[in-house]
This record gives structure tokens, C-alpha cells and sequence, in this order.
């Protein structure tokens, strides 16, 4: 039985093509204006849907994203492969092996700079009405939910920013991305747990401690030889004749595959597995930074674009836009990773002015902030207003953060005579 005829497949060719169209102009527009290329493309699905479009043009919206469920469900298959993708090629800037063996320092940082905000935010936003709430959420779920999206750090902004700045290769920005790795990691377990706990409302004590001690067993499998294995599979692919890079590749995607599979047959989202095979992919060795550039190129190229352009078509931000839920995510989500960093770096006997350059360089929420949200509403943990309100703290967040850490590290003395050797060098 066919479900799908030829006027589907025509509408869908052509939504893909003014999607990405859009996306990446407005995406390499903004880049070129030194904003993340994330805003533009958020930026095009605001512009061809609800919000700008059909107000202007309903019908001509209205013909392009029509209200049909086979239509809907091909475009939100190709917007979901571009979260997972999303989240295993931010996954390759997490050497766990490093971070762990950067020290006591890093470690602090990036703890505390999650606990921190959670600890801020949890009190504040169970004081949100529940006008708010999604239809699934508790008086538990939605602060805990919003508290945990609000201290996540978005390494790839981070990696990019240190890149841009020349300074990726000075001891304080090793110091950073080993701090943002441990802080990606214990921040995704944690939005694991609050998933579980909206997921798994009808299990057992019992059934719910085992899915917990499965979960964990499989994060701590990844993180301690995921790695190694990953590094025997390429071994032995690089050994064929098949054609290389392509076959290193593959290998990488199917793994995440694999990983997102497995975490999805748990119980517990595909995401996590697929930022868990790329930090597989982060750690490996055989996996050179020109093959992950190589894929991370190609999928932000293409799935990328096409999932933040469709959020835009999901909702409508002038009438999501709330100012005093938006300002206090901002400020809790912005100032609460600046004080957590800050405080975890003064723990671990950090100068003043570096401690201020590690608070700076946790604020962006980015990519990562985005994808919370996306899921707690697909979840129905979150209203149409938190939603904006978390999409906006991420743009602003990550626009903010390089003059801010430029500022601040040209005020330690660094990236000054070491940016002409780095313009090139970009994550």
C-alpha cells in the first residue's frame, strides 16, 4: 500500500530546497556579521512560517507547508535526522580521556558550573504559573526541566569563539573545552534523568531503578571503551580497499546510529546516544580532526540547517514571545553559567581574571539549549512561551559570548600575538 504519490514527493523536493536555501544564505549572512549561523537559520523557518509568512501570505504559506500528515511527517523525519546529527557532531569536541586528565580544575568548572544554575534556577521557576507548564509536566518535572536546559554549555559555540579569537591553543582555553566537555556529559546525564522522570510516570520503583542502572552502565561502557573499540573498527576498515574517507565515514554515522538506537530501545531518547558516539569519535584516535571536520562539514551542510529552519515553522514567535518569562530564563540561563563557572574556577585556584574568562566562555547555550527545548515540547514538559523564551536565551547567549571573551582575554594578554598563527585554525 503507497501512501506517499508524486505530489508529495514534488512538495516535499520543494520544501527542502526553499528550506535549505534559505537557511544557509541567512546562515553564512549572519557568519559573515560575526553572529552564529544558527540565527539565520532559525531566522528563515521565522520568516517562512507562521510568524512572517503566514501573516503576510496565508495561502501562499499555506500551499508551501500545507496541513497534511504525510507531508508533515516526511519533513519532521528529515528535521529529527538533523537533531541527531546535531548532537553526534557535538559530540566530537568531548575528549572525555583529556578532560579527565586535565585535572581538578576542570572538573570543578564543569560541575559546578551545572549545579549552580540548577540550584538558582529550580527555586525560581517552580514560581512560574502553570499557564506555562506543557500538558505532561509536574510541579517537579518543569522547573527541574528548565533549571537542567538552562545550565548547559554549548561546546561547538565555545570551540568556534576560541578558534575565531586565536586563542584555541592557549593553556586557558584547553582549560575551557576540558571544563565545557565534563559539564556537556553530567549535563546530558541530568536531562536524561528529568526525561525518565516524564517518560517513565506509570513504572515502578523497581522498573524505573533498573532502567536507571542500564542507562548508566551504557554511558559509563561508551565513556571507558567506546573509544577503543571504535578505534579497532577503524583499524580494520581503513585496512580494506574500500574507498577512504568515505568507509571512516560511514563507520562514524552508523555508529551513532547504532548508540542512538540502543538509547532509544532503553527508554531514554536517541540523542544521548548519538552525542555518546560522538564522543566515541572525539576520543578516538584514529579519528583525525580533518575526518571529523570532514562529516561534521558535511551534516551541518545539509540536516543541520534544515531542523533549526523547521522550528520556525512549528511555531508562531509573536504570539509564543512573553517578555518576563523570556528575561528570567535569560538571566538565570546567562548569569547563572557565568557565576557557576566562575565559582568553580575560583575552587580550583584560578586567578580572578581567568576566572572571569571561564564564566564568559560557559554562557552560550547554542545548538544544545535548542534541542531541549525542542524535545521537552515534543514531550509536552513545556509551553509555546518557554519554548521561545529558550530559543531566544540561546541566541543571545551565543551572539554575546565572543566579544565578551575577546574582551576579556585580550584583558589577561592573550590571543594578541598568537591570532595571526590561528586565523585559519577553526573547530
Amino acid at each position: 500500500m503507497h501512501y506517499l504519490n508524486e505530489s508529495h514527493i514534488l512538495l516535499f523536493l520543494v520544501q527542502v530546497l526553499v528550506l535549505l536555501g534559505f537557511a544557509r544564505t541567512l546562515g553564512v549572512l549572519c557568519e559573515s556579521l560575526k553572529i552564529p549561523a544558527i540565527a539565520g537559520e532559525i531566522l528563515a523557518g521565522v520568516l517562512l512560517g507562521p510568524t512572517l509568512l503566514g501573516r503576510v501570505s496565508p495561502d501562499l504559506q499555506n500551499m508551501l507547508f500545507p496541513n497534511n500528515e504525510a507531508q508533515y511527517i516526511m519533513l519532521e523525519t528529515v528535521s529529527w535526522l538533523g537533531v541527531f546529527f546535531l548532537l553526534l557532531s557535538s559530540g566530537f569536541h568531548v575528549n572525555v580521556d583529556q578532560a579527565l586528565r586535565s585535572g581538578r580544575s576542570s572538573i570543578l568548572i564543569g560541575i559546578v558550573g551545572v549545579l549552580f544554575p540548577i540550584a538558582v534556577g529550580f527555586p525560581v521557576f517552580s514560581t512560574f504559573n502553570t499557564s506555562y507548564w506543557g500538558d505532561a509536566a509536574t510541579a517537579v518535572s518543569f522547573p527541574l526541566f528548565l533549571s537542567v536546559a538552562a545550565s548547559i554549555t554549548a561546546i561547538t559555540v565555545v570551540a568556534r569563539a576560541l578558534g575565531d579569537l586565536g586563542i584555541s591553543k592557549t593553556p586557558q582555553a584547553s582549560l575551557a573545552l576540558s571544563a565545557c566537555a565534563i559539564n556537556d556529559i553530567f549535563g546530558w546525564l541530568l536531562f536524561t534523568v528529568v526525561m525518565s522522570l516524564v517518560t517513565a510516570h506509570t513504572m515502578s520503583f523497581i522498573d524505573l531503578g533498573g532502567k536507571a542502572l542500564l542507562v548508566i552502565s551504557f554511558i559509563t561502557l561508551s565513556i571507558i571503551v567506546g573509544a577503543k573499540i571504535l578505534n579497532f573498527a577503524l583499524k580494520r576498515v581503513q585496512a580494506t580497499s574500500l574507498p577512504q574517507p568515505a568507509a571512516a565515514q560511514t563507520l562514524i554515522v552508523s555508529v551513532g546510529l547504532l548508540c542512538g538506537a540502543i538509547t532509544q530501545w532503553m527508554g531514554i531518547h536517541a540523542i544521548l546516544g548519538f552525542f555518546l558516539a560522538g564522543t566515541m569519535a572525539g576520543s578516538a584516535k584514529r579519528v583525525t580532526e580533518d575526518l571529523r571536520n570532514s562529516v561534521s562539514d558535511t551534516l551541518h551542510a545539509i540536516f543541520v540547517p534544515l531542523f533549526f529552519a523547521t522550528l520556525g515553522l512549528k511555531i508562531d514567535f509573536l504570539v509564543g514571545l512573553e517578555l518576563w518569562p523570556t528575561v528570567i530564563f535569560c538571566a538565570v540561563a546567562i548569569l547563572g553559567k557565568f557565576v557557576g563557572a566562575w565559582l568553580g574556577a575560583r575552587m580550583g585556584k584560578q586567578s580572578q581574571q581567568t576566572s572571569i574568562l571561564l564564566g564568559l566562555i560557559f554562557i552560550p547555550g547554542g545548538a544544545m539549549e535548542i534541542v531541549v527545548a525542542t524535545l521537552a515540547i515534543e514531550l509536552e514538559l513545556i509551553g509555546q512561551a518557554i519554548f521561545v523564551a529558550i530559543v531566544f536565551s540561546a541566541l543571545l547567549s551565543s551572539i554575546l559570548a565572543g566579544p565578551l571573551i575577546g574582551i576579556q582575554a585580550r584583558r589577561l594578554g592573550i590571543g594578541k600575538s598568537t591570532s595571526a598563527l590561528h586565523t585559519k585554525d577553526k573547530p
